[in-house]
């Protein structure tokens, strides 16, 4: 889903693109994970939560009563009532779709953005806010990781908003692009050699228990509790969207899943804040000054550790 940008007091609600349905691929549209969604603010950023099509009230990517169809989609938006539709991906779909945002400028779309698109050779389109784009493919997410920078990653508990505004040079339809994909994966999240055993991702010499990102995340995956974590790790956001939500706002998922990866780091502040920029939780907000010489990560670990030492 296209990255949620902060909210000024004087930020004004953006104007999506007008979705052209014509442009939606056919591979998508025979499944019935449709929603729609409007803009709101929440938790001090400009989101859009799922609508459930037929009965306008919020929609949860874990509950499928809650999608509708290409069809019931369709409708509900053409009734004015909505910015946009989207797509609830699901593991046995086998479609990743991946998120660059901020990748279009006066138009034109970035180098490292062009290249991607050209190295998957899949269907992709522009974002509703038309400053990013969105690729769908037909393939499976080699590991853990979710995000590196302005891209991201999505294969299950997410749901993508769709504007059918196809990028000119790419194919109309999703394509499978296994190989392509997983090369992609290991460019963004390179695997290593470290001291724990094991190989995986660690960009950085620094952690005292010697594993790697990868060997953390593995750990944590095949845990008594692996599904859990799993689902915070992976930005679900029935966490806090929905009906029967543990959560009443991102910041306590945020909060969860950092007390999670203290435990798993041995309480490595510096692999926390390395392994949550690659989550599905990662947003903007983490690197938000909330006080003076104080972001909104830093002040996250840093009660995650004291309610750790309780």
């Amino acid at each position: 889903m296209e990255r949620d940008t902060p909210t000024p007091e004087n930020a004004a609600i953006p104007k999506p693109l007008e979705v052209n349905f014509d442009g939606i691929p056919e591979r998508l549209r025979f499944y019935p994970h449709f929603v729609v969604w409007n803009y709101a603010t929440i938790d001090e950023e400009i989101k859009k939560p799922p609508v459930d099509p037929k009965t306008g009230k919020r929609a949860s990517v874990r509950k499928p009563d809650t999608w509708g169809s290409y069809d019931d989609a369709h409708a509900a938006y053409t009734t004015g009532q909505f910015a946009g539709i989207g797509i609830v991906l699901t593991a046995d779909m086998g479609i990743v779709g991946i998120d660059i945002d901020h990748c279009m400028i006066d138009g034109q779309l970035t180098d490292e953005a062009q290249r991607i698109i050209t190295a998957l050779d899949s269907y992709a389109e522009t974002s509703p806010s038309d400053t990013g784009i969105r690729i769908m493919l037909e393939a499976k997410l080699p590991g853990a990781f979710r995000r590196r920078g302005n891209i991201e990653m999505y294969e299950d508990m997410r749901y993508l908003t769709l504007t059918g505004h196809r990028i000119t040079e790419t194919p109309v339809d999703v394509k499978p692009r296994h190989r392509q994909l997983y090369e992609l994966y290991h460019r963004l999240f390179p695997i290593q050699e470290n001291t724990g055993g094991g190989v995986g991702l660690r960009p950085h010499a620094d952690s005292p228990h010697g594993l790697s990102d990868e060997t953390v995340l593995q750990k944590a995956l095949k845990a008594k509790n692996g599904e859990n974590f799993t689902r915070y790790y992976h930005g679900d956001t029935s966490l806090w969207e929905g009906t029967g939500a543990k959560h009443r706002s991102q910041s306590e998922a945020d909060f969860t899943l950092v007390l999670m990866l203290l435990y798993w780091t041995n309480k490595d502040t510096v692999q926390v804040d390395r392994l949550f920029r690659q989550s599905g939780l990662m947003r903007l907000k983490w690197d938000r000054p909330i006080k003076r010489n104080e972001t909104y990560g830093e002040r996250i670990m840093k009660d995650a550790l004291q309610k750790g030492n309780h």
